[in-house]
C-alpha cells in the first residue's frame, strides 16, 4: 500500500543500484511514486561494505577506526549508523512486546555528548551528561527496554511507561536508590508488581588517595533493601545482572568506554548507537549463561541470528513522514 495514503497501488517501472534491482510503485490513488524498501534505504554503499561496519561498531571499534578498516568516509560510516540505528529501533519497537519476565533488573548507565556538563550553556538541552536507562529481564538476559535522556523524572516516567508496555502479567522489579523510580514504577504497574529497592553503601572516600587506585570506587560497607510494592522474593531482590549487563555496554560500545575519546558529538548518533548494540545483544550475541541469546530465550526468535539477519529484518522497517 501506499506510505501516504495507505491506497492501492501498482508496479510503475524499476532501476539497478549497486546492491540489486529496485521496483518502483505509483499510489493510484494519490499518484505519489516510491521504491519498495530496502535495507538501508536510498544509501548508497555495498550492502557488503555496510555489514562490515555494523560488526564493527557492535564490537566497540570507532567510527573513525571503522572507517580506515572498511576503507570509506567518516560519513559513510556516520550515516550507515544513523540509518541502522533508526531501523534496530523499530525492529526493536515492533518485536519486543508481550514479554513474561519473572524479575526485571533496572539501572541507568552514564555517557557524555558533546562537552562536560559544567560547560554547557543554559538552556542547553542536547549535550552534557545523558543516562541510558536499561531494563533487563533477569533470567533470559533480553533487554526489554532502553531510553536515553536525563537524569530525571521525565526521562524515568518515559523509560518506565515504555517498560509497562512490553510485559504482561505480574513482574518483580529491583532498582537502586534513584529517588524517581518508586513513584513511576508504582504509577505504571501497581496493580501487579512486586517491587524492592537495593541501595549499596559505600564508605566515604578519602581525601587524597595514592594514583594507582584514584578510580577505583570507595570500599563497599553493605546492603540497604526497601520493600515499595507487593512482596516481592528475596532471591530475587538483586541488580547484579543489570550492572554487569552496564559492563558490556562499555565494552562494547565505544561511546561509553570513559577516559578516551570515544564519546558521542550528537545526542541521535548517540541513541543510534546504543540500538544497534541492544538489537545485537538481543538477537546475535550468544550469551555464555544461556548458551544461546536473550530472544531465542525469551521466546521472540527461534535461532540465533547473523547481522546479516538482523540487517535484512531490519531493513524491512522504512521511516518514513506522512505528506498531509
Amino acid at each position: 500500500n501506499c506510505h501516504c495514503c495507505s491506497g492501492p497501488t501498482k508496479r510503475f517501472g524499476h532501476f539497478e543500484n549497486k546492491n540489486r534491482i529496485v521496483q518502483r510503485f505509483r499510489c493510484m490513488r494519490c499518484g505519489k511514486t516510491f521504491s519498495e524498501a530496502q535495507p538501508l534505504d536510498e544509501l548508497r554503499i555495498d550492502d557488503d561494505k555496510a555489514i562490515q561496519i555494523v560488526k564493527l561498531l557492535a564490537e566497540g571499534v570507532g567510527v573513525r577506526a571503522s572507517g580506515r578498516l572498511v576503507g570509506c568516509h567518516i560519513h559513510t560510516v556516520l550515516a550507515v549508523l544513523e540509518t541502522f540505528g533508526e531501523k534496530c529501533a523499530a525492529l526493536l519497537d515492533h518485536r519486543i512486546r508481550n514479554i513474561t519476565a519473572e524479575s526485571i533488573q533496572i539501572d541507568e548507565l552514564w555517557a557524555r555528548v558533546g562537552i562536560r556538563q559544567s560547560r554547557i550553556a543554559v538552556g542547553e538541552t542536547e549535550r552534557g551528561d545523558f543516562y541510558t536507562f536499561l531494563g533487563l529481564d533477569a533470567r533470559t538476559k533480553l533487554i526489554i527496554s532502553h531510553h536515553t535522556g536525563k537524569r530525571d523524572y521525565e526521562n524515568t516516567d518515559t523509560f518506565v511507561a515504555d517498560l509497562a508496555s512490553r510485559v504482561k502479567g505480574r513482574v518483580q522489579i529491583t532498582t537502586d536508590g534513584w529517588k524517581a523510580y518508586p513513584d513511576t514504577i508504582r504509577h505504571y504497574l501497581l496493580e501487579r508488581l512486586d517491587y524492592a529497592v537495593m541501595q549499596k553503601n559505600y564508605a566515604a572516600p578519602a581525601s587524597e588517595v595514592e594514583a594507582s587506585r584514584r578510580y577505583s570506587p570507595a570500599p563497599f560497607i553493605g546492603i540497604t533493601l526497601k520493600i515499595k510494592a507487593g512482596s516481592p522474593r528475596r532471591d530475587r531482590i538483586s541488580t547484579s545482572f543489570v550492572e554487569r549487563q552496564n559492563l558490556s555496554v562499555r565494552t562494547f560500545n565505544r561511546r561509553f568506554t570513559r577516559l578516551c575519546l570515544g564519546w558521542s558529538r550528537k545526542l541521535a548518533n548517540h541513541r543510534h548507537s546504543v540500538a544497534i548494540f541492544v538489537a545485537t545483544h538481543n538477537y546475535v550475541k550468544r550469551h555464555s549463561t544461556l548458551g544461546t541469546t536473550p530472544a531465542v530465550g525469551a521466546g521472540l526468535a527461534s535461532d540465533v541470528w547473523t547481522v546479516e539477519d538482523l540487517f535484512q529484518a531490519a531493513g524491512e522497517y522504512q521511516v518514513t513522514t506522512l505528506c498531509e
